[in-house]
């Protein structure tokens, strides 16, 4: 049974993030090349300077019609210093719908989004942030859907 988290609709600050990403096709989508950018990312992390939480990872991600690109992030005060081979760049602020729960929160999301009269925003990043402590899928996870 899906246990339906409270869903807020937010206004995320724009935010500064560091950090590795993948893209690959939905047709023969190898979750073992995402497991090994996390591995990589958490060897590497210690790379980062100026980390605002370091409690926590961003996973901001898009899809296209046939494209899937996933990252991993720290949030930091400063793109300066990158290291070799991470991403640097910023998130513009945008209000998101958000929720943390123990069944599909995309659904969750998607559900609140249309029976709400909102729409989402396919051209902005979706986001899912995770405690190291607890990075537990789904149940511990925040997920954000940007809103039009």
């Amino acid at each position: 049974m899906m246990d339906e988290g409270v869903v807020q609709v937010l206004e995320l600050p724009e935010m500064k993030l560091i950090g590795l990403s993948i893209t690959s096709s939905f047709v023969g989508h190898e979750t073992e090349r995402v497991e090994a950018m996390k591995r990589e990312f958490n060897s590497r992390k210690d790379e980062i300077s100026n980390i605002i939480h370091p409690e926590r990872y961003l996973s901001p991600h898009f899809t296209s019609e046939n494209l899937f690109t996933y990252m991993i992030c720290m949030e930091v005060e400063e793109l300066t210093n990158v290291p070799e081979g991470m991403l640097g760049f910023t998130i513009p602020a945008h209000r998101y719908v958000q929720v943390k729960s123990k069944g599909d929160p995309y659904e969750i999301l998607h559900t609140y989004v249309r029976e709400n009269g909102l729409q989402s925003n396919d051209h902005a990043l979706a986001i899912e942030v995770y405690q190291f402590a607890n990075p537990t899928w789904p149940d511990e996870v925040d997920v954000y859907i940007p809103l039009r």
